[in-house]
């Protein structure tokens, strides 16, 4: 058989100590593919760990999905067919270190987390708006400290970022009847913010929030873009969430701004180290609630759109169409 007409080999890798891997198992990708039909015709799909067995069947792949993390170093001579990998996870910054071929498209899960964003980030800010925070920092210290608050309604949440993350939480917001400002690198319109600026505006948009939603991807230019003077540019009890990553904020200006009482409250869905130590003061800092990474993983759905999501995007590539969700290594994300 001519290597044009050889079958398409997919393998989908599955690294046994990610979170994600009861949701990748055979049978979910095969009842994935039944909901296409005929999107497996001239397919070959293997399943693997990403152990030994990932090294044997890297020579034969065309096609990598990876669950969970994997050494991908000098990856074109170890996986000479290879045009295209998938990633379960929408975070890539990882990926984007280990020196991938210039040529290897790459995908990810951006916007699979869309449904579960809306409800957290609403959330979040119910809680902030509520001053759930504070509440439960009394008690913890068994303090009776009534602090009743006002509705959440016609207050200012600035949303930074506007991705799918950031894109679902401003649906989110402005639907419970918040003002919704958004920030981000194209401040490009949405239509579920009432302004759009770029970040260059930030210094002079922070002042009006009372909430500031973090959701950006990890990029060298987005590492620790709210620090101490941000911070301080927000209003006098403001609150903060964070479900973009860890490195976005300075979380010891942050720890500070909440033990004295500058802000009202915080929480954060991506910490800086995670898991996060038990020795970490964050774990400590009054008015601050930590979620560790969960927040926007849905496990009864998530699985399911992100392989409808894959599979759709294998049609795309088999007929030579336009793909989505595709990684600019340039951008980051």
């Amino acid at each position: 058989m001519s290597r044009a007409a050889s079958p398409l080999r997919i393998e989908v890798a599955v690294n046994a100590a990610s979170s994600l891997r009861t949701a990748f198992t055979r049978d979910a990708v095969l009842d994935a593919a039944t909901r296409r039909p005929g999107v497996l015709e001239g397919v070959e799909l293997g399943f693997c760990d990403t152990g030994p067995a990932l090294e044997q069947a890297l020579p034969g792949a065309d096609i990598l999905v990876l669950v969970g993390q994997a050494p991908l170093g000098a990856l074109r001579q170890r996986a000479p067919r290879l045009r295209w990998l998938h990633y379960t996870s929408a975070g890539v910054e990882w990926l984007l270190q280990e020196g991938l071929p210039s040529d290897l498209l790459l995908t990810n899960a951006s916007g699979t987390h869309a449904p579960k964003t809306a409800e957290f980030a609403l959330l979040c800010v119910l809680m902030l708006g509520n001053n759930m925070p504070a509440l439960f920092t009394a008690q913890r210290e068994a303090r009776w400290d009534p602090r009743p608050a006002p509705t959440v309604a016609g207050r200012t949440a600035l949303v930074l970022g506007l991705g799918g993350l950031g894109g679902a939480a401003a649906e989110a917001l402005s639907g419970a009847g918040l003002t919704v400002i958004g920030v981000s690198r194209s401040a490009r319109p949405h239509p579920a913010v009432a302004e759009s600026h770029p970040i260059a505006a930030l210094p002079t948009l922070l002042p009006r929030a009372d909430f500031l939603v973090i959701t950006l991807p990890l990029t060298p230019d987005t590492h620790n873009i709210i620090g101490a003077r941000e911070l301080d540019l927000l209003p006098p009890g403001a609150g903060v969430v964070n479900i973009g990553r860890g490195p976005l904020l300075d979380h010891d200006a942050l720890a500070a701004r909440l033990s004295d009482g500058r802000l009202g409250g915080a929480v954060l869905d991506a910490l800086p180290q995670e898991p996060l130590p038990a020795e970490s003061p964050l774990w400590r800092t009054p008015n601050l609630i930590i979620t560790p990474h969960c927040g926007l993983y849905d496990p009864a759905a998530y699985g399911r759109r992100c392989l409808d999501g894959f599979f759709a995007n294998l049609e795309r590539f088999k007929a030579g169409l336009e793909m989505r969700q595709v990684v600019d290594p340039a951008r980051g994300y």
